[in-house]
């Protein structure tokens, strides 16, 4: 069995270049494809950004807080998205639909960035051959991150500045010498603006914090300290004036619009969380949700959506029915109409989903040992202590995993630790995990088109 793995990692090994190219061109067409096929113009979006983007076009000024729905977060995005959206006026100006298509580019190029830096991690830490093309072909395919492709958000945009940051990050911690005031000011600029982003983004400077002060207690040094210092101030300047303009408006560095001000409320009781369940993992109940006999209903109506693990599990692999069945959604108006996909090919992808989970977590445990691994460690902990402290005392629309989407590059990092773990100490079960991860990458591939197209 061995020898079969082996067999296949070299083929892959020899082969790399033109898989590759294989598996980016059919990512391209399949996003072509998501905005050809878009029932909105704007494609597919939980919280409807452009409005405040549409208010800076209009005003010429940033959005504050009461100017829409989701004008309280930090104004990264509506400053990146608003020269898209003016190309799109220029273009048409009595067309405010092809400014939105424009506007989108934004997210394709943000998880353009996201896959670039993602697949970069993987090299850093040697990934050749068959790892680095399954790692690859697991960005590309992932569901979470296509959908967010075409979804005007501030989530997708932080993703790919989490990624880049996280990326230098653990070049800065692995390689002393590559510690040049460039990339000192690059880490913190990232940092910055990743704050600048999402209140989320506040994962980047607290992980550059954790990191050089672990750093700093191994090696005890003034330029240590110095370097620090500068990053940090540098993040400071670029993203902390909105958190002091929050404090100046509304007393609270966190300032929210509606239900997400629970989240941020320090003083919020983390009681409410009560409802969450931990413990479940109700793929019965999930299944109930897809196909044309499933029940119509907001997804927050169904008891499934407050299993945490089955949520966070469904909305990574699939949509949970959320732009593919029209009430879902909430909006009265349908404006996501219903895509025929046969529900066995979701849940299938949604079982296969398992397996670089499970294949990530051994990865996380089997590379703590090496320190050059640590940064991503401290990233992953911190974001997940971060999200959950914002779930708990929320009722409604906590749980998406767009949310967390971040987490993707560092998940394939440790899937493939995990697998080149296998093939080390189990090679039949690595080469039967690795049968599965190609299972479930032509099987996400297919299940991208039919969500594309609305059919299969």
């Amino acid at each position: 069995m061995r020898g079969a793995f082996d067999e296949l990692i070299a083929w892959a090994r020899r082969h790399e270049r033109a898989l590759s190219i294989g598996l980016l061109a059919t990512a391209v067409l399949l996003r072509g494809l998501l905005v050809a096929y878009a029932a909105r113009p704007f494609g597919y979006v939980w919280d409807f950004y452009p409005a405040g983007v549409a208010v800076v076009s209009a005003t010429g000024r940033l959005p504050l807080a009461e100017d829409c729905w989701a004008c309280f977060h930090p104004p990264l995005y509506y400053l990146l998205g608003w020269p898209f959206y003016a190309a799109g006026r220029w273009l048409h100006p009595q067309d405010d639909a092809l400014a939105l298509r424009v506007l989108g580019g934004l997210a394709l190029v943000s998880a353009a960035v996201t896959v670039y830096y993602g697949q970069r991690l993987l090299r850093t830490f040697g990934c050749r051959g068959g790892s680095y093309v399954v790692g690859v072909a697991l960005l590309l395919a992932f569901p979470c991150l296509f959908i967010s492709s075409y979804a005007p958000e501030a989530d997708i945009l932080l993703t790919a500045i989490l990624t880049a940051f996280l990326y230098y990050l653990v070049r800065y911690f692995a390689t002393p010498s590559l510690a040049t005031p460039a990339a000192i000011v690059r880490l913190g600029a990232l940092a910055g603006c990743a704050a600048a982003t999402k209140y989320s983004g506040l994962l980047a400077p607290t992980t550059l914090g954790i990191v050089m002060a672990l750093r700093f207690a191994r090696t005890p040094r003034p330029r240590i300290a110095a370097q620090a210092a500068a990053m940090l101030l540098i993040a400071a300047l670029v993203g902390g004036w909105k958190y002091a303009d929050n404090a100046r408006r509304y007393g609270t560095i966190l300032h929210a619009n509606g239900s997400a001000a629970e989240g941020f409320a320090m003083a919020a009781s983390r009681s409410r969380g009560a409802r969450y369940e931990f413990s479940t993992l109700r793929l019965a109940a999930l299944r109930d949700l897809f196909g044309p006999r499933a029940p119509a209903g907001e997804l927050t109506a169904f008891p499934v959506y407050f299993s945490v693990w089955t949520t966070l599990h469904a909305l990574a692999w699939s949509d949970m029915s959320f732009f593919s069945e029209p009430s879902r959604h909430g909006d009265p108006s349908h404006p996501y109409p219903r895509k025929t996909i046969p529900p066995a090919l979701v849940m299938t992808v949604i079982v296969l989903g398992f397996v670089p989970e499970v294949l990530a977590a051994g990865g996380l445990v089997r590379t703590l040992r090496h320190r050059s691994t640590w940064p991503i460690a401290i990233f992953v902990a911190a974001g997940a202590a971060s999200y959950v402290w914002w779930v708990l005392p929320q009722q409604l629309w906590a749980l998406k995993t767009k949310y967390i989407l971040f987490m993707l590059p560092p998940g394939v990092f440790y899937a493939m630790a995990g697998l080149a773990w296998l093939r080390a100490r189990t090679p039949a079960v690595g080469v039967i995990a690795l049968v599965h991860l190609f299972a479930l990458i032509v099987l996400a591939n297919l299940y991208l088109y039919a969500f594309a197209v609305g059919r299969l």
